[in-house]
């Protein structure tokens, strides 16, 4: 499997979640582009943003690779013109439909493989939240890894 197999297949695995039966992202690409950059009537969006790759080459085993990629997630809250939003709530939910996609697919290695096209994808390390409670948008990344067998 090549590595644009791979990250085209993690896009879209993202890009389809959907929050209550309807689509969670408005946008969705693989092109980081600053949330000032994303109308607001095109939030919530998801980015895709591929960031390292390492590999382990153990004697006498084959290489193995890990991909590491973050996804942004743009919400543009209106919270200045409605004290009563509380940004997080508009935010919460599409965190949670991340997480909840992750579902363990190879019980006996506990792993998330994606349908088989990896040997393991997990959320790793701290999300970083930017609520903008001081005004409309609120900006949240999120670090994943992605092991290839």
């Amino acid at each position: 499997m090549t590595r644009e197999t791979i990250y085209a297949t993690i896009f879209t695995f993202w890009s389809n979640l959907t929050v209550g039966g309807s689509p969670a992202f408005k946008l969705a690409t693989r092109k980081l582009k600053m949330w000032e950059d994303v109308e607001p009537e095109d939030q919530p969006a998801l980015l895709q943003l591929q960031r390292r790759e390492t590999v382990e080459r153990p004697r006498g085993l084959p290489a193995k690779w890990t991909l590491s990629l973050d996804l942004y997630l743009y919400v543009h809250t209106n919270a200045n013109n409605d004290p009563d939003i509380v940004p997080s709530q508009l935010f919460n939910p599409l965190m949670d439909a991340i997480e909840v996609a992750m579902v363990v697919d190879d019980v006996s290695n506990n792993a998330v493989t994606l349908g088989g096209i990896v040997s393991h994808c997990f959320i790793d390390g701290a999300v970083e939240i930017f609520e903008g409670n001081l005004g409309d948008q609120l900006v949240a990344i999120i670090p994943i890894t992605v092991v290839v067998p």
